[in-house]
């Protein structure tokens, strides 16, 4: 019986190693060639808000990138930070405070923004923001097994219906989480360096995140092989994407003002 166990996983790893499901087989609703807005227009309202998002699709995007964790009651608010001192009026950090004490917290502090600013909730984003336009949900961990954001983006998937979505992370664990649970939702790997490449031959995302100095032709040639599509970050040079669209690259993550 062991050994039957065993052979059976064995061949069940060799055919997930090997096999490569086709990207129309899952969704048909990423960037054609996109530009997605970083975080949001923030020369008008800080990152990761309503009005930053708002702002950015009054610009022209058709994307937005928005990063997300939750609260200590399991609240999905929109940050890209940990620690509240850098962005906001407060201090502590974001994991360790209610959404109570979020809601009372005032972001973008250290600029000098016209009006006053709350750190949202993503389904505050996901009712204002239009459905026609796509949303690139980065959801953040602060070690391997953090997969707190990633249960909580699965308790919500009802608000993500009917509009074009991304569930990107750096966490492989967070991605594979979200092909067994979630498993309509395209997800995208996001890497900083090709010593980590391996781990597409076992997470199998649907887009691969990469910095924009990453993208080779080799690896975009890979990719085609493999039905994973790129998504490049974050890149603020209109040569350099133009560049990544002569590629192929089908998204460049952008801190650009208007679509070019």
């Amino acid at each position: 019986m062991v050994f039957l166990f065993a052979a059976a996983l064995v061949l069940y790893l060799f055919a997930h190693r090997y096999y490569w499901r086709n990207s129309s087989e899952i969704f048909d609703n990423g960037p054609g060639f996109e530009l997605i807005s970083h975080r949001g227009l923030k020369s008008v309202a800080p990152e990761n808000t309503a009005e930053a998002f708002l702002a950015a699709v009054d610009s022209g995007f058709n994307w937005v990138e928005v990063d997300v964790m939750t609260t200590s009651d399991r609240a999905i608010v929109c940050s890209h930070n940990f620690d509240l001192e850098r962005e906001t009026d407060s201090f502590g950090y974001v994991h360790q405070s209610s959404l109570k004490d979020i809601k009372n917290v005032y972001t973008g502090v250290n600029k000098d923004y016209s009006g006053a600013y709350r750190i949202p909730e993503l389904k505050t984003i996901l009712k204002k923001v239009p459905n026609h336009i796509g949303i690139n949900i980065e959801i953040k961990s602060r070690s391997l097994f953090d997969l707190k954001t990633a249960r909580a983006i699965v308790s919500v998937k009802n608000s993500l219906k009917g509009r074009p979505v991304i569930i990107s992370s750096f966490n492989p664990l967070v991605l594979a989480y979200l092909h067994v649970f979630l498993r309509a939702a395209p997800t995208g790997f996001l890497l900083e360096s090709k010593k980590y490449f391996w781990i597409t031959n076992w997470l199998h995302p649907d887009y691969l995140h990469l910095r924009g100095d990453m993208v080779t032709d080799s690896i975009v040639s890979l990719c085609k092989k493999r039905n994973m599509k790129i998504n490049a970050w974050t890149v603020n040079h209109k040569r350099s994407i133009m560049l990544l669209f002569n590629k192929q690259v089908v998204g460049v993550v952008t801190d650009i003002e208007a679509v070019i």
